[in-house]
């Protein structure tokens, strides 16, 4: 589970900023106990939403999340010696920040084992690198210290990754994380946390076409009939008037009867280096009853269905894996095209005891402030961005406040009224409008 996330100096950020999970005074809080996972002296959040105005830096939030999770999953397989770490953008609204690196660490809680993660990096180099551990009953302990200094690098290396030192040492490129190194070289002790950001980390913008994530989603509802049914119960509970669902398999690039042989035999080889997968395309056809017929009418789901539909499924094979394997999942425009009801009840499958026993989380930046309530929502699982007089995005949760509303107040009626900040002012063209009867 996800403890706490910092990022510096990253796009519009320039001063440190925390997103932490971590409940604030649990002892007198005693709202929503079903969104709170315990965990040692302290409570964990299970879910947390991000509101703000537009252009207040709520995207680079999820693009920090993106952006250290792509680079630690591919750093070592993916870049080669002098490729530019593209995403390292420093915050460029101050001289003195422009030439600094970006950072970003990560404190996770893994199988009851805690990790610190975190590095800084400009668009040529890492210039940091740390990995510090707290088992489960023990203390916390630096395993890796990396650091760039005008003599070249100064590594220090302990407890179990000790025996790897020289092997990290001459391995680890400039451009690429020893973390992401040391898992392609199977050094065991870097594994857990090195798959959980390959694989139970996953990021989304919503506001994108579904099709990737819709392909992904039919991949598994086409080979798993259990997953098939849970999908399709999801969408039958969101009123969508589906009654059941099927995905058919067809060649995505399949090669004309006459092809040329050479072209045929490019194909294979394709095939077989990257598998049967990667040539295929999944189709997915929803079903509809139809009054006075005893067969239900096909619909196809990229060409027939509301944007809301197609993005529900797509979003439906993330939530369950999520929910079944406890994984955190960062959403960006987290209401687009989705009823805001149907938002709710998203949220709530994420809070509830029964839906999530793996302390699945999901983290999500959003206009819908009907998800700002008191009736859904802790005050500390309601997160702020706002852009301060220099241009730079501020972090701030709604339980941060000094005279902080009381949990059962109308959050998101104070919102409105900007008692709480983030939200537009607007210049004199919209702010003079005088809005009449419609």
């Amino acid at each position: 589970m996800l403890i706490d996330f910092k990022i510096k100096n990253f796009r519009s950020i320039k001063e440190e900023q925390t997103l932490s999970l971590v409940a604030g005074a649990t002892g007198k809080d005693q709202t929503r106990p079903d969104s709170l996972v315990e965990w040692d002296d302290f409570k964990l959040a299970k879910t947390a939403a991000i509101f703000g105005a537009n252009a207040s830096g709520k995207s680079n939030i999820v693009r920090a999340f993106r952006f250290m999770k792509s680079f630690v999953s591919r750093s070592a397989t993916r870049m080669n010696l002098g490729d530019r770490i593209r995403e390292a953008i420093p915050f460029r609204l101050d001289i003195e920040s422009s030439g600094m690196p970006s950072s970003l660490e990560v404190t996770l809680l893994l199988n009851g084992t805690q990790y610190v993660y975190g590095f800084s990096a400009t668009a040529e180099r890492v210039l940091d690198e740390s990995l510090r551990v707290r088992p489960v009953g023990g203390r916390i302990t630096t395993w890796l210290s990396r650091h760039v200094t005008p003599h070249g690098q100064d590594w220090q290396i302990n407890g179990p990754l000790r025996k790897d030192e020289a092997l990290l040492r001459d391995k680890t490129r400039d451009n690429g994380l020893a973390l992401s190194r040391g898992a392609e070289l199977n050094i065991s002790a870097l594994s857990e946390l090195f798959l959980w950001f390959r694989k139970d980390f996953l990021v989304y913008d919503l506001s994108a076409p579904p099709m990737v994530l819709a392909e992904r989603t039919a991949v598994r509802v086409g080979k798993d009939e259990n997953f098939r049914g849970r999908v399709l119960q999801l969408l039958r509970d969101a009123d969508l008037g589906i009654s059941s669902i099927a995905v058919s398999e067809e060649p995505a690039f399949p090669a004309p009867k006459d092809a040329p042989e050479d072209l045929k035999k490019v194909l294979n080889a394709i095939r077989d280096i990257a598998g049967d997968e990667v040539l295929k395309r999944h189709t997915v056809t929803t079903y509809h009853s139809v009054a006075g017929a005893s067969n239900p009418i096909g619909f196809g789901l990229a060409e027939d269905e509301s944007n809301g539909t197609q993005r529900l499924f797509a979003l439906a094979g993330p939530i369950l894996d999520a929910l079944d394997r406890g994984q955190l999942l960062v959403l960006d425009e987290f209401e687009c095209s989705m009823h805001p009801l149907l938002s709710r009840k998203v949220v709530e499958l994420f809070q509830s005891a029964s839906a999530n026993k793996k302390g699945a989380q999901v983290i999500f930046a959003t206009h819908d402030t009907s998800l700002m309530s008191q009736n859904l929502m802790r005050r500390d699982q309601i997160w702020f961005t706002d852009k301060n007089q220099y241009g730079a995005t501020e972090l701030f949760s709604l339980y941060d406040f000094a005279n902080r509303p009381r949990a059962a107040s109308a959050f998101e009626r104070n919102y409105l009224a900007g008692r709480f900040g983030a939200i537009p002012q607007f210049g004199r063209s919209l702010e003079d409008l005088e809005m009449g009867d419609r």
